[in-house]
């Protein structure tokens, strides 16, 4: 499974024994990938078994990229994959990291939604 950990975001139980009494159930799996010193290959490996789990338990991944900005390879190259993989797949997903990378990237993918033709104006 390499340097991945996975687990319900919400869950102090173990798997399958329940949530305490009037607590909603889970509703996301936490995906987390440590990219210090990878490949950016070897992370969306990890993310595409992580996004695959996540679909067939029905939840919402929420993706925690660690360390980032210690990736051994092109970021870039890693989000232009992680869009690839994302392509298509049927829930919300949620990213968290810490170097500000992803938020840079989602700020220029957000305008050019608003707005997808700028050449035409």
């Amino acid at each position: 499974m390499g340097k991945t950990d996975r687990f319900f975001k919400r869950s102090v139980h173990p798997e399958g024994s329940g949530s305490p009494q009037g607590s909603p159930p889970a509703r996301e799996f936490q995906v987390r990938v440590s990219c210090k010193g990878r490949a950016a290959a070897q992370v969306l490996d990890d993310l595409a078994r992580g996004l695959t789990e996540a679909g067939a338990k029905e939840l919402d991944p929420l993706i925690v990229l660690e360390d980032l900005g210690l990736l051994a390879d092109s970021v870039t190259t890693l989000i232009k994959g992680l869009c690839r993989l994302l392509v298509g797949f049927p829930r919300t997903v949620t990213f968290w990291e810490s170097s500000g990378y992803t938020e840079a990237f989602m700020s220029v993918m957000e305008a050019q939604s608003k707005n997808p033709n700028p050449q035409s104006q």
